[in-house]
Order: C-alpha cells, then structure tokens, then sequence
C-alpha cells in the first residue's frame, strides 16, 4: 500500500495574500514553509508551518538558504516589492523549483516576473473582482 505524498510549498511574503494563501494551504494538508521580513508576521503564523522563517526576501543568499529546492512549488506573494519577488523567482528557479506561481501588482510588473522565470502569474485583485461581477450578474 503505497501513500500519497504531501505537497511542501513555500509561500514567501506574508501580506494579505500571503497569510491568506499560507492558511488556505495548511487547511488543506499541504507542508508549508513560510518566509517574511516580519519576525512578528513569523511568529504569528509559525504554527502552521514545517519551517517558519524570518528574513529579508530581497537578499540572495538569505533566499538561497531556504532550501526552496526541496519544495514542490514556491508562491512569491509581494506584488508590490518587485525586487525581492526577481530574486525568490530566481532563486527557486536555479534550485530547481517546478512551479512558481508569482502575484504581481501589475501587468507590467506580471510581464516582468514571467520573464525572470514565473510559471504562472496571479493578480488576486483583478481575479477577486471579476469573480464579483461574475456572481453579481448571476453568469
């Protein structure tokens, strides 16, 4: 009898999305490792997570030493911060991460991130409000 393995995601980047992402994941059996420059952010939500780690997200080698290579995927949630979304997307990349998916604050920003490495971009916003519209118009 053979068991399913647990998906392990990063999630790095602890705003809204992040910690609505991060909770969302746990609820659903998923092993998560999460990152922010906040220590108190860490704290807060250090008990649903394998590994909870604070640190600043835009410096190379305190991303490098997260390990992400270990992870199925990697969700980089700072869709304001576009230099330490490059690096995380970067990193995960070199290390070998399949599946990054990257919130972006922009279209621009979005086409930015895809070029750095991104496999999939989400702008929780405009998906938020059309999702709204959607319901609202009963389609």
């Amino acid at each position: 009898m053979s068991e399913k393995k647990t998906l392990s995601v990063a999630v790095l980047g602890l705003g809204r999305y992040g910690k609505f992402t991060a909770k969302a994941l746990f609820e659903n059996g998923v092993d998560l490792l999460i990152a922010d420059k906040s220590e108190e952010t860490i704290n807060q939500l250090s008990d649903i997570a394998e590994i909870a780690v604070a640190c600043d997200l835009s410096d190379p080698d305190a991303v490098e030493k997260l390990g992400l290579g270990n992870m199925d995927a990697v969700i980089v949630c700072m869709g304001s911060s576009m230099d330490p979304s490059i690096m995380c997307i970067m990193v995960a990349k070199e290390q070998g991460v399949h599946k990054v998916i990257a919130k972006a604050g922009s279209e621009r920003m979005g086409k930015v991130l895809k070029k750095i490495g991104a496999d999939e971009i989400v702008y929780p916003e405009k998906t938020m409000a059309q999702l709204t519209v959607t319901k609202l118009l009963g389609r």
